[in-house]
């Protein structure tokens, strides 16, 4: 076995299980639940998606593959059904690229936590046609992946030639296909949260066809009651003041969506740093701190980018983020195990963003405490205030955490 075997397209009452032979020869995938085995016969192929229905929502499964006398085990949990509004907790993490060692440091770190599943801010590979690669990547998240669902957005790095087109992270990954252009953007839903994973490149429908797209996803949401939050991927970031800067044209077309139709979060990656921005009343983070190398923070950015970030640190991350009702936690983790800050606010009330600095974890130094000589630190006055409500956030956070644990 090459790749895998991986966990996608989590759903209630389904779920993908992927992986790549060396050898196009059959297999069979069991599936051991509460209601006893599931066998599902594959077909041989070199690349197999082996979709198991049927299942039971929010319950714990194992499952193996068996092929050519060999077997790989695996366990997940389905999805909670849609609507039930329980807490849950996904990480999310970009821009690995080449840079292996680095790529290695942060996925050990993100194996010591217990997510309900993985978003990825694109740019995984450096070259979208090398199979080296991908196969390199594969081969740092192999554990990590086999236990937890990834749900990917689609980077420029993961493109490939001339056309730009994305066949290898088609071959490599199943996502829902309830995009317009299959498989490039994506929605999902999760418990009481909707996700729209979108393309942010240029010259691949980004500002055309999915924009009717999107505002569609996003009117939907917003008339579902059993929808209270939607998150929000994509690579490129609207604001940045490291290298790249924030991309105007997604500024112009989607951050106006956005606010129109209140989302919860903005996730996305291409500068490989972290930063936590603000505009409109929605919250934006960069999350591009995988492996590739880090990038500085550009002498001059943009005035609309400079307003905008509230937080920057050119560091090998991931973020944490944990749903409980109408709070969200966002928990910004470096490789070591330390914290770079949390912020936590309540949807439905009063803006709230707590930026707590946090004390080193795991024996690591103390987080940095913002200051007013950095024009990106978060020196609200109304931190100070906050401080116990997001202590509150912090006991909340770790009680889903301890709950997870246990349900394993």
């Amino acid at each position: 076995m090459l790749k895998g075997p991986y966990l996608q397209d989590l759903a209630p009452t389904s779920i993908t299980v992927m992986y790549e032979l060396e050898e196009p020869i059959p297999a069979k995938l069991i599936v051991t639940g509460p209601a006893g085995d599931k066998t599902v016969e594959v077909p041989a192929d070199r690349i197999a998606e082996a979709r198991v229905d049927g299942l039971e929502p929010a319950k714990r499964y194992r499952y193996r593959v068996e092929a050519g006398g060999q077997r790989w085990d695996g366990e997940f949990a389905t999805a909670p059904p849609v609507g039930q509004d329980v807490p849950f907790q996904f990480i999310v993490v970009g821009d690995s690229r080449n840079g292996m060692e680095q790529h290695r440091r942060v996925v050990e770190r993100m194996a010591q936590e217990v997510p309900d599943f993985v978003l990825g801010t694109g740019d995984m590979v450096d070259e979208g046609f090398r199979q080296d690669e991908w196969q390199q990547f594969f081969d740092v998240e192999n554990e990590l992946l086999r236990d937890n669902v990834y749900f990917p957005a689609l980077g420029n790095h993961d493109r490939q030639g001339r056309g730009r087109t994305a066949d290898n992270y088609r071959a490599y990954f199943s996502v829902p296909d309830n995009g317009a252009d299959s498989e490039r953007y994506y929605a999902f839903t999760y418990a009481a949260a909707r996700f729209l994973v979108l393309d942010s490149n240029a010259y691949s429908f980004a500002l055309t066809d999915q924009t009717a797209w999107l505002e569609r996803e996003l009117i939907a949401a917003r008339q579902d009651p059993a929808i209270h939050h939607i998150f929000v991927v994509m690579h490129h970031p609207p604001f940045s003041i490291s290298l790249h800067g924030g991309a105007r044209d997604l500024r112009e077309r989607w951050t106006p969506l956005f606010e129109k139709y209140n989302v919860t979060a903005v996730f996305s990656g291409h500068d490989h740093v972290y930063e936590r921005a603000e505009s409109g009343g929605i919250r934006y983070f960069v999350s591009g701190g995988g492996g590739a190398p880090l990038y500085p923070r550009r002498p001059s950015p943009s005035p609309v980018d400079a307003e905008a970030v509230k937080k920057f640190e050119r560091v090998l991350h991931y973020l944490r983020v944990t749903v409980t009702g109408t709070r969200i936690d966002v928990a910004a983790v470096r490789a070591d195990g330390t914290l770079i800050e949390t912020t936590s606010w309540t949807e439905g009330a009063a803006t709230v963003a707590a930026a707590i600095p946090a004390a080193g974890a795991r024996g690591g130094a103390p987080a940095a405490q913002p200051t007013a000589s950095d024009p990106a630190a978060d020196d609200d006055p109304r931190a100070l205030a906050w401080l116990g409500l997001g202590a509150v956030s912090l006991l909340l956070a770790s009680a889903v955490v301890l709950v997870r644990v246990l349900r394993r």
